[in-house]
């Protein structure tokens, strides 16, 4: 599964905007996966964007039963202020239109989700939930069918989770004033319902809010299941954990413990527990172990090979969320070598991801052309691309340049100025002084220059 291209019309910030993602083919990466990095200011409508996306691959969901498609939502409506001189009048636009063109099951086709008022329709979305139902059909008759993996993971994927996954039986703490990412003390037999259908990858895969307790939840599991068979693991369970082992940086080694939970050894330091990670560290683990675990989940009978061969769409807001710089430069490279056949779609505010993206995967909406990145330098990306001026230098260092050359060019002018305008061009040198109070051998060079510029007219009149 793929999209290709998002149409979308009165869509949040959007009057009316098309997006494409073109699969660019290299031999080198492999695969049919591609990844595409969304970039622009705060208010250019990044997130809009990953939502609108979400409307359109979660359309795949209104053929799979018990599953929640992502809907057009109220707050998804474009408003439009209209004035009438001492008032305004704020107005819904309609109608709210999503259209996709893309891949389902190896079929081409487009669909559409719209809001004319209240609901959703899915009229246009047809042809993808007939998909979804044809391989959900086929699954249940034991087809070995491969199902895309499909996820949304939004900034507060650590920490926020939808509603229902904090129900009692589910609770991860125990304090539900402040959700934890302690594993469930859950029962087996509630585990092994929990997980017995393939469709169990799809839970909560397209609310951005959703954190990594069904992982820790499902890593239980596998870690009962393996003591239950004399601590023989599952393909499964291996799998995840080495994904997780592969992208954290210095990990050596993954275990999950039924009393510590999930452990990692970290460059041959002692044993940590999950919750004792980095923020940047959860934050890895807890994407790229859902995605191992989902895909495992969905296609069991790709065995070793379910990572490199499960299709499906992946969404990322702000892919660089508590990343150190040295870790941004190889996650999209890390994603693309564990996930191939997945297509990534990302925000970023990060120059480092974005000089690691190939010619035609980056996608920038504050309008300017795009320049192939990966051969441009860290502060060329940040000036050209992501419009912050001077990037070599600090803001308080640009700052004093301005002010220095400000106080240098009034020095010329009050050595020009009529005796009656001198004291208004005397008293901005005095105020240009005051910028260099934490600068105090510059401020004595530039009281240098004002008294050897100026000379007695500096002192005429007890000046």
């Amino acid at each position: 599964m793929r999209i290709n291209r998002l149409h979308v019309k009165n869509f949040k910030g959007f009057e009316e905007r098309t997006f494409d993602f073109p699969r660019l083919i290299d031999a080198a990466l492999g695969g049919n996966g591609s990844f595409h990095l969304i970039i622009g200011q705060n208010g250019k409508g990044k997130t809009s964007t990953l939502d609108a996306l979400a409307v359109a691959v979660g359309s795949w969901f209104l053929g799979v039963r018990g599953e929640d498609s992502r809907h057009i939502q109220s707050g998804d409506v474009r408003i439009k202020i209209n004035d009438f001189g001492d008032t305004q009048r704020i107005e819904p636009q309609f109608p709210v239109v999503v259209t996709a063109e893309g891949v389902a099951q190896g079929q081409t086709m487009s669909w559409t989700r719209e809001r004319e008022g209240g609901k959703t329709k899915w009229i246009g979305a047809k042809g993808i939930k007939r998909q979804a139902e044809w391989a959900v059909l086929s699954m249940a008759s034991g087809e070995t069918v491969t199902l895309p993996l499909i996820s949304y993971y939004g900034t507060g994927r650590l920490w926020l989770e939808p509603k229902d996954m904090t129900t009692p039986d589910a609770e991860l703490s125990g304090d539900s004033a402040a959700p934890s990412l302690q594993e469930s003390p859950a029962k087996a037999d509630d585990l092994a319902e929990k997980f017995a259908s393939r469709l169990a990858g799809y839970r909560y895969s397209i609310d951005p809010r959703c954190n990594p307790a069904d992982l820790l939840r499902w890593l239980e599991f596998e870690q009962k299941l393996t003591v239950q068979e004399s601590g023989k693991e599952s393909r499964q369970f291996q799998i995840v954990k080495d994904a997780i082992r592969r992208t954290v940086e210095g990990c050596q080694k993954v275990e999950y413990h039924l009393r510590l939970g999930l452990l990692l050894s970290i460059d041959g330091q002692p044993r940590l527990p999950f919750r004792n990670l980095s923020d940047g560290q959860r934050n890895i683990v807890a994407m790229v172990g859902d995605l191992a675990f989902k895909a495992a989940q969905l296609n069991p009978h790709l065995g070793l090979d379910v990572l490199a061969k499960t299709p499906g769409v992946v969404l990322i807001d702000e892919l660089d969320l508590h990343l150190h710089p040295r870790w941004q430069r190889h996650v999209v490279e890390d994603l693309r070598r564990l996930f191939p056949e997945v297509q990534f779609i990302a925000t970023t505010h990060s120059p480092f991801i974005v000089q690691t993206m190939r010619e035609g995967e980056l996608l920038s909406l504050d309008s300017q052309s795009v320049p192939q990145t990966n051969n441009l330098g860290i502060e060329k990306i940040s000036q050209d691309l992501m419009g912050v001026e001077r990037p070599e230098v600090s803001p308080a260092y640009r700052h004093q340049v301005a002010a220095a050359k400000d106080f240098l060019l009034t020095l010329e002018e009050a050595a020009v100025a009529p005796e009656e305008k001198l004291q208004q061009y005397l008293d901005r040198l005095s105020q240009g002084l005051d910028e260099f109070a934490d600068n105090p051998a510059y401020q004595a060079f530039l009281e240098l220059k004002r008294e050897g510029k100026l000379g007695s007219r500096l002192h005429d009149g007890n000046r």
